[in-house]
């Protein structure tokens, strides 16, 4: 398990318990290493400073006792932005209804991008599929994507 796996999976219960979702964690190199945690709220809400204070609060005790960095280290605790990642199949769920990019690895009716409405999401064992209604006149209508093509996926929040 790598570093930012082992901080994901030390922080994340303790989030989740507070109404805080981990969106994702990068750490920059450098003689200070920077750890960047985007959180998210359960509640659709937008995170407001005062979320990240408090998730800052709770993420740097809990790094402090595992002790995953070595050496100093700078924490920022952060909102996902306007254009949020869609990196879990839930993540997709819970956006029905929302705009969204998408990129693939490998095109689909000849396109890897594409942009539109997010109309449903087919769990399926081998693999599930996301459905866009497309937003631009392309003639395509909608469009089914397998969620493992995926290489990257925002959505508009507001």
């Amino acid at each position: 398990m790598g570093l930012i796996e082992k901080i994901t999976a030390a922080i994340e219960a303790s989030l989740n318990h507070r109404g805080y979702e981990v969106v994702q964690v990068r750490i920059l190199g450098g003689k200070r290493q920077i750890v960047e945690i985007d959180i998210d709220r359960f509640d659709n809400c937008p995170v407001t400073v005062e979320d990240c204070a408090k998730a800052n609060h709770l993420i740097s005790a809990i790094l402090d006792v595992e002790d995953f960095i070595r050496g100093p280290y700078n924490l920022n605790v952060s909102s996902p932005g306007e254009s949020r990642p869609l990196k879990k199949i839930e993540d997709f769920e819970r956006f029905y209804g929302k705009d969204v990019k998408v990129e693939l690895f490998n095109k689909i009716l000849g396109r890897r991008r594409f942009c539109g409405r997010l109309l449903q999401v087919e769990r399926n064992t081998d693999d599930s599929v996301v459905y866009l209604q497309e937003e631009c006149d392309t003639g395509i209508g909608s469009v089914g994507v397998p969620y493992s093509g995926i290489k990257k996926a925002t959505v508009k929040r507001f």
